[in-house]
């Protein structure tokens, strides 16, 4: 049993940080949601896991409750369960600390927030198709419970883009999260690139708009040269559509992810 990737895979061991989450509009009318957001960011969510995961790379994320789920559906699709005892055995290695960066999916969670683990995230450890670090919080002599979840929160995404290292991170809707996972993976990895999906809104749709070469807008990137073959093949060069005043009513997520591995296999060579 093992992984149901191609051999040679474009993103073979290397890992893409994916941060994102479906912005709620009770907590902040900053993260303009998106007209049928959460089924938009789903669809872009399960199109970059078959696109990392079909190329054997890894994805790696905070465990949150509406983003670890879409993963655990993707993974079904292209990694065979191990057996009971390799993944005990592979616990017992990232116990140990011997345990390198393997299995497709790769979840860290503060202990904070342990109770918060989604049943499908249980399911993709058991099954052998994640490993779940758990960070230990920030001790309650510091500060108020608001400070010390938000500290521990903190700790354990410094430690999740340290130890893992991501080729590049990707980011897809969210809200303070979101932009709090860009300033920290900038500053640990800052040579690695960050590519934002406008389309889906909330914190993405905000970096998009910085005017900033620091993130690849790479939505807007794909629906401009798509629109400019479109034009091209009816004929109308002087009716270039732009995306960003007629949006598409169907982003193609999946063509954009593939794109992005893509883009992302030349920085693995």
């Amino acid at each position: 049993m093992g992984l149901h990737v191609p051999v040679g895979g474009l993103l073979v061991d290397r890992g893409v940080f994916l941060s994102a989450s479906v912005p709620s509009p009770d907590r902040a009318d900053r993260y303009r949601r998106v007209p049928d957001a959460a089924i938009e960011i789903e669809e872009a969510v399960i199109s970059l896991a078959r696109a990392v995961f079909a190329e054997g790379g890894q994805l790696v994320f905070g465990g949150h409750p509406t983003i670890a789920p879409l993963v655990a559906l993707v993974a079904g699709e292209y990694i065979a369960p191990e057996p009971g005892e390799v993944v005990s055995e592979r616990r017992a290695e990232l116990e140990r600390g011997t345990r390198r960066l393997q299995t497709p999916v790769v979840i860290y969670q503060s202990r904070a927030f342990e109770s918060s683990l989604p049943r499908e995230t249980i399911q993709m450890e058991s099954l052998g198709y994640a490993t779940i670090h758990l960070i230990e919080e920030t001790p309650e002599r510091i500060g108020s419970k608001t400070e010390r979840d938000a500290e521990s929160l903190r700790r354990m995404r410094i430690q999740m883009i340290s130890e893992t290292k991501p080729l590049a991170m990707v980011c897809i809707g969210g809200m303070e999260g979101v932009e709090d996972e860009q300033e920290l993976f900038r500053g640990i990895r800052p040579g690695a690139p960050v590519y934002v999906l406008e389309q889906t809104g909330g914190a993405a749709a905000i970096l998009a708009s910085t005017a900033s070469d620091r993130f690849r807008v790479f939505d807007r990137e794909i629906l401009r040269e798509l629109a400019v073959l479109e034009t091209e093949l009816q004929g109308r060069e002087d009716q270039v559509r732009d995306p960003e005043e007629d949006r598409p009513t169907i982003t193609p997520y999946p063509l954009i992810m593939q794109l992005l591995v893509r883009d992302l296999s030349r920085l693995a060579l």
